[in-house]
């Protein structure tokens, strides 16, 4: 067995430690699938968890103003729980029911919408024809109204399909009420749980598994969690003041359905390679061939302003970056959609920077520290900048 695990060894060393780093990347892979597949059934306390490490801060500032109490844990975390838990419902139940009517608004508009493009398309392509029929085909106009039309039936059918399936998401999450309460009390209850027994349930752990099985974990919790998810978290942050930067902007030019039509640019923001930028340029040409200018010219300066407060802020708040070949975030991204449909495409990327982070730290070349908040990094350079003006 000795001398057969010799010659794998040595027939690796051969191969330049490829073979290894294969099966590194398939266990990987595998263990990102597995999870995929087991989230349904314990969703609420790997959300809880999350919800835990983000009111740990405050909790532990509250631990410490209030230490000479008896009961200042639990009042400490009480306290976070009611102002966190508090503050997300109010924006949900403000921002949910503003986007929801939007929704259904634009459903419904979405056909007059599509008519108005396409007859401003039909007369372009029309004056197109008057001016060059002489180089075109004779059956040129009448193939791109058919087309037109062909699109705008599309447009119609599809906002028919949008209305109806949210008739019957309103339906199943009415009859799906029970599970929807039972999944928000247990998140509830794993977040104070998680929160106000954190060094409990390590200990446990700490006593369970064996010593260097703990030291493993640290070691890629320390090198993969913290230097990729803290990129993550990074770029959700920078795409929260985004969204909000789109919605202000959207609100200035006067545009119906600014909320909902931020919110899908913001999380379109997320998407590597593509980004909101895709979405304010189609809109500024098609406003162009309608002959908005207005909303041409507006939306140009809206991504201009975008671009410009991505290029500040991201440099400073995500450091170091960690992120693929735009090759290979392509190709990861059209096979996670292959694989998985939509969510694919943040899935695909997310998979395949993990391997990435995971055969750096292997290597030897990742020692990331624990990365500071968003919010710390922020304060940080503020304060750098207040010190150098003194």
């Amino acid at each position: 067995m000795n001398t057969y695990l010799d010659r794998l060894a040595a027939w690796n060393t051969r191969m330049n430690d490829v073979p290894r780093r294969v099966l590194l990347i398939i266990f990987v892979t595998f263990v990102c699938f597995l999870a995929v597949r087991l989230f349904p059934y314990f969703w609420p306390f790997a959300l809880a968890m999350v919800f835990a490490s983000m009111l740990e801060p405050i909790a532990r500032l509250l631990r410490r103003a209030l230490k000479g109490l008896k009961a200042a844990r639990i009042i400490a975390t009480l306290a976070c729980m009611v102002l966190f838990f508090g503050l997300v419902t109010v924006l949900v139940f403000i921002i949910g029911d503003k986007a929801l009517h939007e929704g259904i608004n634009l459903a419904r508009s979405l056909p007059d919408i599509a008519r108005v493009i396409v007859n401003r398309l039909r007369e372009w392509v029309t004056a197109l024809y008057a001016d060059y029929s002489h180089l075109l085909p004779q059956d040129f106009l009448s193939t791109v109204n058919g087309m037109l039309n062909n699109l705008l039936s599309s447009v119609t059918s599809a906002a028919a399909t949008v209305a109806t399936r949210a008739a019957s998401i309103t339906i199943n999450t009415a009859t799906s009420l029970p599970i929807i309460l039972l999944s928000i009390v247990f998140t509830i209850m794993g977040t104070f749980y998680f929160s106000y027994d954190r060094e409990r349930i390590a200990a446990y752990f700490k006593n369970l598994l064996p010593s260097q099985v703990m030291n493993n974990f640290r070691l890629i919790k320390s090198g993969v969690f913290s230097a990729l998810f803290g990129q993550v978290k990074a770029q959700i942050f920078i795409s929260f003041v985004l969204t909000l930067v789109i919605i202000a902007g959207l609100y200035i030019m006067g545009k119906p359905y600014a909320l909902l039509l931020g919110i899908l640019l913001g999380v379109g923001d997320v998407l590597p390679v593509i980004g909101a930028g895709l979405f304010l340029n189609s809109w500024a040409i098609v406003a162009l061939v309608m002959g908005d200018y207005y909303t041409a010219v507006g939306m140009l300066v809206l991504y201009l302003v975008v671009l410009t407060i991505r290029q500040i802020i991201e440099p400073r708040i995500v450091g170091k970056q960690l992120g693929l070949y735009p090759l290979v975030t392509m190709a990861s991204m059209f096979a996670g959609f292959q694989l998985i449909g939509a969510l694919g495409l943040i899935a695909g990327p997310l998979v395949a920077n993990i391997c990435r982070v995971t055969l750096d730290t292997d290597a030897g070349k990742l020692r990331a520290p624990q990365p500071a908040t968003p919010f710390k990094k922020i304060w940080q350079m503020l304060w750098s900048k207040r010190q150098k003006k003194k």
